[in-house]
């Protein structure tokens, strides 16, 4: 499947945000209405289309500036041990949230809950309940 071509306006867009990542106001910056900024932002930044334009542009700088993922985890080490050595704990929680970041560990995690129409029912007669009866199924183990 091919992507789009971007429109003159996203490639405004794309270039804009590349300069400071900063959504809303690369949208302003590339010809968006400042009441909608903030949306319309949200909303090219998950167009795939955008999304590979972006991409394109941060290996490309990358390239050019001859920077590789283990040299970002090194120079991140470094500042995390320089600030241990100098007694700065916030310094060490930062160096460690982006080395985190960066190797994935603060992903997001998807957890699916089902809830069968016995286990509505359930919840449905357990919410019906008094406290004190609530308190007497609690306090015999058993389940209502």
């Amino acid at each position: 499947m091919t992507m789009q071509p971007l429109s003159p306006k996203q490639a405004r867009f794309v270039q804009e945000y590349q300069v400071d990542g900063n959504g809303a106001q690369a949208a302003l910056r590339a010809g968006y209405g400042p009441s909608g900024a903030k949306v319309a932002a949200c909303r090219l930044l998950t167009r795939p289309n955008v999304m590979e334009a972006l991409s394109i542009g941060r290996s490309a700088y990358a390239e050019k500036l001859a920077i590789t993922r283990a040299d970002i985890v090194s120079k991140l080490l470094e500042t995390f041990e320089m600030a241990k050595q100098m007694g700065l704990p916030l310094g060490m929680v930062r160096a460690a949230s982006e080395l985190a970041r960066l190797l994935g560990y603060l992903a997001p995690t998807k957890v699916d809950v089902n809830v069968s129409a016995a286990g509505q029912v359930d919840l449905n007669h357990l919410n019906r309940l008094s406290d004190a009866e609530l308190l007497a199924i609690i306090e015999s183990g058993r389940v209502a």
